[in-house]
C-alpha cells in the first residue's frame, strides 16, 4: 500500500467509531490492495491499532476477506483459524459482491460458534 493510500485510510478510520465500521474500512483497503498486488492467502494484510485495541484483515480467497478485532491485553496471539485462537475476539468474514460493488458480511463470529467460524475461515483460506 502506498504512503498516500495508508494516510487516506488512516484518516477515514479515525472518523469511524465502531469496530465493524473500522473492520469494513480495513477490508475495503485490503480488497483494493489485492487487485494490484499478489497477496498470500490466509496472511494478515493490514492492521490498525488504537491503544490496546487491534484490528487486522486477512485475504482468504478471491473476493473473501476476514477482519479480526481484539484487545491485546485479553487476546494473546489470536488465530482466526482455530477455535481457541478466536477466544476474546470479534471477527467477520466479508464477501465482495462484484455485481453490486459492495462488501457484505458472509459470517459473523458473534452469530456462530468459535469452532464453526474458525472452520469456515480455514476453509476459505486454504481451498
Amino acid at each position: 500500500m502506498s504512503k498516500a493510500q495508508e494516510q487516506e485510510a488512516y484518516l477515514r478510520i479515525m472518523a469511524l467509531h465502531t469496530p465493524l465500521a473500522i473492520a469494513r474500512e480495513l477490508t475495503e483497503q485490503t480488497r483494493i490492495q489485492s487487485m494490484t498486488e499478489s497477496i498470500p492467502r490466509g496472511e494478515s494484510v493490514a492492521g490498525y491499532w488504537d491503544s490496546n485495541l487491534m484490528w487486522e484483515t486477512y485475504y482468504l480467497k478471491p473476493d473473501y476477506f476476514l477482519a479480526l478485532f481484539y484487545d491485546v491485553t485479553k487476546a494473546k496471539n489470536p488465530d482466526p483459524y482455530t477455535e481457541r485462537g478466536l477466544k476474546d475476539c470479534q471477527a467477520w468474514v466479508f464477501k465482495y459482491d462484484r455485481q453490486h460493488s459492495r462488501l457484505s458480511i458472509e459470517a459473523r463470529k458473534a452469530e456462530t460458534s468459535n469452532r464453526s467460524f474458525s472452520q469456515l475461515a480455514h476453509r476459505l483460506a486454504t481451498d
